[in-house]
C-alpha cells in the first residue's frame, strides 16, 4: 500500500460537508478524505460530518480502521525509500504506448512496478488522460518497447488465446479498501461472473456492494483487472467504465452472453 497518497482536499472549512450533501454516494467522499480524517487534518465541522456518516456505515468504518492500522504501524524500509524512477519533480516515471483492439484504441501505461493504466480512447481525450496521470503522480513518456509485454498479452486475450494475465499491476495510490476490491476481482476466473455483493462478501464486507461498485468504477486497469466480470445481483450488467457495448464485447470474448 502507498502510505502517502495524493489527497486533493478543498481548502475551505465545510467543504467535506458540502461534498457529502451533493455527492451521489457520500461513501465516495469519505473514502477519498479518510486519510485526512485519520491524521487529524480536517476542521471540526468536516470531522463531525464524516464521523456521523461513519457511525452508520460499516463499509466506511472498516476503511477508517484500515487507515488507522496502516498509519499507526512503521513502514518497512522498501516503502519509505524513494522510488528508483522518481523524477526531480517528485513524480514517478512511466512509459506509454497505444494499441488498436476489437473494442477500440487503447492507451497503455506502465511503471517499474507494472501496468498502471489501460484507457479506452473512444471514451477519453488523450490529453485529459495524461493530465490525470500526472495528478496520480506519474510522468509518462512514449516508449512502445516498454508496453510491448502487456500489449502482447492483450492481443492474445482479444484473439481468444489467453484466459489469464501474467503482467504485474501497479496499484500505487489506491486505498486499502479499493486494493482489496481490485485484487478480489482479479481472482474471478475467465468466463465467470460475480455480483457486486459477492465481491463485497469475498473481502469480508457483504454489505458494501455499493462501495464495491464505486471502487470498480475507479479501476484504472480494466480488462487486466476484469471489472467487466462483476454484475448486479438482479443479473443486469451494471455500469462499466468503457460503456455497455465494450462490456458486452469483453464478456462475449469469454463466452458470456446477456439477453
Amino acid at each position: 500500500m502507498n502510505r502517502t497518497p495524493t489527497i486533493h482536499l478543498p481548502p475551505v472549512s465545510g467543504a467535506i460537508i458540502t461534498a457529502m450533501d451533493t455527492a451521489d454516494d457520500p461513501c465516495d467522499v469519505c473514502e477519498d478524505a479518510m486519510p485526512a480524517l485519520v491524521i487529524g487534518d480536517l476542521d471540526q465541522r468536516d470531522q463531525s460530518a464524516m464521523s456521523a456518516h461513519i457511525a452508520s456505515c460499516n463499509s466506511c468504518r472498516e476503511i477508517q480502521q484500515d487507515w488507522e492500522r496502516e498509519l499507526s504501524s512503521p513502514a518497512p524500509p522498501e516503502e519509505t525509500a524513494p522510488p528508483e524512477a522518481a523524477t526531480a519533480l517528485g513524480l514517478r516515471r512511466g512509459h506509454y504506448g497505444f494499441m488498436d483492439s476489437p473494442v477500440g484504441d487503447l492507451l497503455l501505461v506502465v511503471t517499474d512496478s507494472g501496468v498502471c493504466d489501460v484507457s479506452y480512447l473512444a471514451n477519453h481525450d488523450r490529453e485529459d488522460r495524461f493530465g490525470e496521470l500526472e495528478g496520480r503522480g506519474i510522468l509518462a513518456t512514449e516508449r512502445a518497447a516498454s508496453v510491448a509485454g502487456v500489449k502482447d498479452e492483450l492481443r492474445e486475450y482479444f484473439g481468444g488465446q489467453r484466459n489469464a494475465f501474467s503482467t504485474p499491476v501497479d496499484l500505487y495510490g489506491v486505498t486499502p479498501f479499493t486494493r482489496g476490491v481490485l485484487e478480489a476481482t482479479s481472482e474471478v476466473p475467465f468466463g465467470n461472473l460475480r455480483t457486486y455483493q459477492g465481491v463485497a462478501a469475498s473481502i469480508g464486507n457483504p454489505k458494501a456492494s455499493r462501495a464495491v461498485g464505486n471502487a470498480l468504477g475507479r479501476n484504472r486497469v480494466p480488462v487486466i483487472v476484469p471489472c467487466d466480470h462483476v454484475v448486479r445481483s438482479d443479473g443486469s450488467m451494471g455500469w462499466y467504465t468503457g460503456g455497455a457495448e465494450i462490456k458486452l464485447a469483453l464478456l462475449g470474448i469469454e463466452g458470456v452472453t446477456f439477453t
